[in-house]
């Protein structure tokens, strides 16, 4: 075993060992909830690894589906009274699947591609345009069920004047993903944040955050746009914010991935410092800016990582909350995963279908006509989630909900023309 692997299975076995077995952790996990299995628990997947780790049990398939069912939410963290991080023992355990099974996080094709287009947000663009237009092509129905997932329509975000030099910075983190599906979502984020009086950067050197890479076992990879972005974002100490949860925890976590090389820690440590989502700038801004709806009925799909790791999952709601004229209804589920979960949704498309008819059921007791989301997975999954449920509602980020709420309240539409 490495020296790095023994550092993991140290810490891992201490979570283990300060996890008492109480269950708090079951009914907020959600496939805990979708099978009423122990194994599909964070409590039994502790206790597989413990078993393994101790030399008790063979780490074989058993483990390897258990492990790889767990969506990654990090649901139970919060929920758990003596502060275990399961998210540690979830990765030990991997890592011993790598080491006595080398093959068992092997993917296909499509996740594959998916990952080495993490580096090519260009080239990730234009496949998801080919995906709308080809959604009809006969494919075969593990995909064809996820093709209404791209049915997303763009807006055009007309930038607003920007702050003076004087003005206190923000350093600005687009992500994969994100900019690649969801760039109006970043560009709405950014003029509203100079609206409200910061001067926003964009570090051009910045990369994928990494998340996918990470938890598929390609940790080099990870590592090294890990070490990118903190090359990037170190010419200044201003606040680096970003719109998508995944991204916020995964920049959050820079320290962990370097705990073999004390170096490369401390300057992950000192960027994780710094790492916020952008509702946390705009909360505290220098310019309060005032949001006018139309009168419509709103709910919000939050972000698993943003509530579970970053730990701002009251903002989203306190957004929605201040937007005159709209009706924003909480749901009871609102912080549970929808069954994206990074690649979740085409590695495990039943459980992750499953796992969304559950949350649409209830969205649709809400009877909504907008649902909102603060993640580009969620993004894809809730519009999927709309299209199999009928629903008659348009999804869409905060950001951009945000945006046109901002111009309606001064008066102006997208275009700069006049209201009414």
């Amino acid at each position: 075993m490495s020296d790095m692997a023994e550092l993991w299975m140290e810490k891992a076995l201490a979570e283990i060992h300060h996890c008492n077995k109480c269950g708090f952790c079951l009914p907020a996990c959600p496939t805990y909830r979708l099978t009423g299995n122990e194994v599909d628990s964070p409590r039994g997947r502790i206790a597989l690894v413990e078993g393994v780790l101790n030399n008790e049990i063979a780490a074989d398939e058993g483990l390897s589906a258990s492990l790889s069912y767990c969506l990654g939410c990090r649901a139970c963290e919060t929920a758990c009274p003596s502060g275990v991080q399961y998210h540690r023992v979830l990765e030990a355990g991997k890592k011993v699947l790598d080491r006595t099974k080398p093959g068992h996080r092997q993917l296909t094709w499509v996740p594959r591609t998916l990952l080495k287009l993490t580096r090519q947000p260009k080239r990730l663009k234009r496949l998801a345009a080919l995906g709308r237009r080809t959604a009809h092509w006969p494919l075969p129905s593990r995909l064809k069920a996820l093709a209404p997932m791209l049915d997303y329509r763009e807006e055009s975000i007309q930038p607003v004047p920007p702050a003076p030099q004087s003005a206190p910075p923000a350093f600005f983190f687009h992500g994969c993903v994100q900019e690649a599906l969801f760039h109006d979502a970043n560009d709405a984020a950014k003029a509203l944040l100079s609206a409200a009086g910061y001067r926003v950067e964009d570090p051009p050197q910045q990369a994928c955050c990494g998340a996918l890479l990470w938890h598929a076992g390609r940790e080099e990879e990870a590592r090294d746009l890990a070490r990118r972005n903190i090359v990037a974002f170190e010419q200044g100490a201003a606040p680096v914010v970003n719109t998508a949860g995944g991204c916020g925890a995964m920049l959050k976590s820079y320290p962990e991935l370097f705990d073999e090389d004390p170096a490369w820690r401390e300057r992950a440590e000192r960027f994780a410092a710094r790492v916020s989502d952008w509702l946390s700038l705009l909360e505290a801004a220098p310019h309060r800016l005032e949001y006018q709806g139309t009168g419509e009925r709103v709910v919000l799909q939050n972000s698993c990582h943003l509530v579970n790791v970053e730990g701002g999952g009251e903002r989203p709601g306190q957004m929605l909350g201040a937007v005159a004229g709209d009706t924003y209804v909480p749901l009871a589920g609102q912080d549970r995963c929808c069954g994206s979960a990074g690649i979740y949704n085409i590695q495990h498309p039943e459980w992750a279908l499953q796992l969304l008819d559950q949350k649409m059921d209830e969205v649709a007791q809400a009877q909504p006509t907008r649902v909102v989301v603060v993640n580009p997975g969620c993004a894809l999954q809730m519009t999927l989630g709309v299209k199999r449920s009928h629903l008659n509602a348009e999804v869409e980020h905060l950001a951009r909900y945000l945006y046109r709420a901002f111009l309606r309240a001064q008066g102006q539409t997208e275009r700069g023309h006049q209201v009414g």
